[in-house]
């Protein structure tokens, strides 16, 4: 474990961070969510124990990630997804509930989410965020890294 220096009650203190990093990945998509995952633990440092969740789509990630800071003591999460736009209003609909919900839990439950939840026009701008140093998978690694180590 890694501890931190946080400001608690205007007292500097410890505070002890775990190593256990959760990866909730929507399946909706496969081919790009795999591509994405595929990023993440590519790229993630292998000091964090990693466990990974498979969830139906984008609007079951918040769940299982409250789900899993409550009952699995995990506070570090990369939320993997795919939102892409129809022909009605539910892209949107989907896509500010779980960008609310993810920054809700944060707050809520103190845990830290590497977002990698794409929102997109078509299928084509997905494929695109997933290759080479494109990879949003990548990305989302690298910040939960930086940020922890």
């Amino acid at each position: 474990m890694k501890n931190i220096w946080k400001l608690k009650n205007r007292k500097w203190g410890t505070y002890s961070m775990k190593n256990k990093v959760a990866i909730v990945a929507a399946n909706y998509y496969e081919n790009i969510t795999n591509d994405l995952l595929m990023g993440v633990k590519n790229n993630l440092d292998k000091n964090f124990d990693i466990s990974t969740y498979l969830v139906d789509g984008a609007w079951e990630i918040v769940y299982k990630i409250n789900d899993l800071s409550i009952n699995e003591d995990i506070d570090k999460f990369i939320a993997i997804g795919v939102i892409v736009k129809g022909d009605t209003d539910h892209y949107e609909y989907i896509s500010k509930g779980v960008i609310d919900g993810l920054i809700n839990l944060t707050i809520k439950n103190n845990i830290y989410i590497a977002n990698c939840v794409l929102n997109v026009l078509n299928i084509d701008q997905a494929i695109a965020r997933t290759k080479g140093s494109k990879n949003k998978g990548i990305e989302a690694a690298s910040a939960l890294n930086n940020l922890f180590l």
